[in-house]
């Protein structure tokens, strides 16, 4: 009469495991994921059409940049350690079967010692289900949390990746403009050094000018052609590079426009508001105390090992001729119990075990604040570039203006006969390198602010998306066979 009624407990016991498992895994519905999550893309083909400028590059590279990908797809596997610390928390269930042909001799002896032997040849099964629950499991409990530490560090570290994609990103598409307003400005000094030494060539046929002043133009000339290649081999390269993170090459490019370039203020204004932001929102520093957690879970998981456990085991088995003292009967048994484990001693495991925990805790705690120090150095670094760098894009450009006056002032003395040919040309590389240095102190300009955004952990879309807005605009034509001029020699 037992039997129906011990059948019904283990029959609601299973069902209540699975239902438990089921409600497990309905509680973490599917987030609906950007199209970049859902699968790597491929590369796209051809050049990319339209005018490509920092915001849209930045969702390209989202979308096709490898190591972001390789960063989605780390982030992922950090979210399984969740499900996989709650499993231990849950009921374990096993079955198993087995089936074996038995065949041998039997001796048996009588009263009078006398031996009596039989041939033995039947077939054994045994199959059995079993389930076993954790119910004090101070080392599982600790693995959950583990778990839950783990997924917390695996999307701080994706975070910190974001972050470095962005500032990757930017460095590259910057150079790019770098490289190629380099090339316009080393193209433009070869046509006008090209022109003037055509002029001094055409001077001195006509006793006008001197064979020295020819030379040194024709030699700064070939010079300045050398430059140019220079400048066109590392503008492929830079082409290249961002092509490798936007998924294809890029025909059109949002560059600095020609004259607006504003030098707003930061919001916040102040260096302690910044540092504190950083303290707060820096990725690298929010993964730096996420892997602290986790070592505080490991701590507990490794001293749990002293503690006992307590299980809930229930089983039920069916066996035919399990063995010779059951040979020809069927068995049928139910089992339910609880079992109990005491560790008494591991030989010294869990004592090393506890230590080295410990101390990898007390190593990462020393980087957390390794990695906070270096983040608040990187912001005030950011954000004394970005104030110098607004004073030196003005010294930059009285420096361009004075330039222009002074290479003005030089040929008219040049031509007066005051002043030589060399004192021309001296004053063109002035002029050239002062444009080149405006350029650039704009691009790091930009640079700066949105590694500061980054240090501080504010950089997102919308940054990307206010300096294409307030920077950029006009549109420069990649993709170009860079030919050397052939000019007089």
């Amino acid at each position: 009469m037992q039997r129906p009624l011990l059948q019904r407990l283990l029959n609601g016991v299973l069902a209540c495991a699975l239902a438990l498992g089921t409600a497990t895994a309905q509680a973490q519905p599917s987030e609906p994921q950007p199209s970049y999550i859902n699968g790597l893309r491929g590369q796209a083909n051809g050049a990319i059409t339209g005018v490509v400028d920092l915001s849209r590059a930045w969702r390209r590279a989202l979308e096709y940049d490898h190591n972001y990908q390789a960063a989605i797809s780390e982030q992922a596997a950090a979210q399984t350690e969740e499900a996989m610390g709650r499993a231990g928390l849950l009921p374990q269930i096993q079955a198993g079967y087995s089936r074996s042909q038995v065949k041998g001799d039997a001796v048996s002896f009588n009263a009078l010692g006398q031996s009596n032997s039989s041939e033995l040849s039947y077939t054994s099964t045994n199959a059995y289900i079993q389930l076993q629950q954790p119910i004090v499991n101070f080392g599982r409990y600790a693995g959950y949390q583990r778990g839950i530490a783990l997924a917390n560090e695996g999307t701080a570290i994706f975070a910190a990746r974001r972050q470095a994609t962005a500032l990757r990103l930017t460095e590259v598409y910057l150079n790019v403009l770098l490289a190629h307003d380099n090339l316009g400005l080393q193209r433009s000094l070869v046509e006008v050094l090209e022109a003037r030494a055509t002029a001094l060539e055409a001077h001195l046929k006509q006793f006008e000018g001197t064979v020295t002043a020819v030379q040194e133009t024709q030699a700064r000339l070939a010079v300045a052609r050398a430059d140019m290649i220079d400048a066109a081999d590392q503008l492929q390269v830079a082409e290249r590079e961002l092509a490798a993170m936007l998924g294809g090459p890029v025909a059109r490019l949002s560059a600095l426009q020609a004259e607006h370039f504003p030098l707003t203020g930061l919001q916040p204004a102040g260096l302690a508001q910044w540092l504190e932001l950083a303290r707060t929102n820096n990725a690298e520093v929010r993964a730096a105390r996420q892997a602290v957690a986790v070592a505080e879970t490991e701590v507990d998981q490794a001293t749990s090992r002293y503690l006992p456990t307590l299980d809930l085991i229930v089983s039920v088995s069916k066996a035919d001729s399990e063995n010779l003292s059951t040979l020809s009967q069927r068995s049928n048994t139910f089992m339910a119990g609880l079992q109990a484990n005491i560790p008494i001693f591991t030989g010294g495991y869990n004592t090393a075990n506890v230590s080295r925990t410990r101390a990898d805790q007390k190593r990462l705690q020393h980087e957390l604040t390794a990695t906070l120090e270096r983040t608040q150095a990187e912001v005030m670094r950011q954000y004394t570039n970005v104030l110098g760098g607004a004073e030196r894009i003005r010294a930059f450009e009285a420096a361009v203006e004075s330039g222009q006056q002074a290479l003005h002032a030089t040929e008219q003395s040049f031509r007066a006969g005051v002043l030589s040919n060399l004192d021309v040309l001296r004053a063109q590389d002035t002029l050239y390198r002062a444009r080149f240095d405006l350029v650039r102190a704009r691009l790091e300009y930009l640079l700066a602010r949105l590694s500061l955004a980054s240090a501080a952990g504010t950089l997102d879309d919308a940054g990307f998306d206010s300096i294409s807005q307030t920077y950029l605009g006009r549109v420069i034509t990649l993709q170009e066979k860079q030919e050397p001029s052939n000019g007089p020699r």
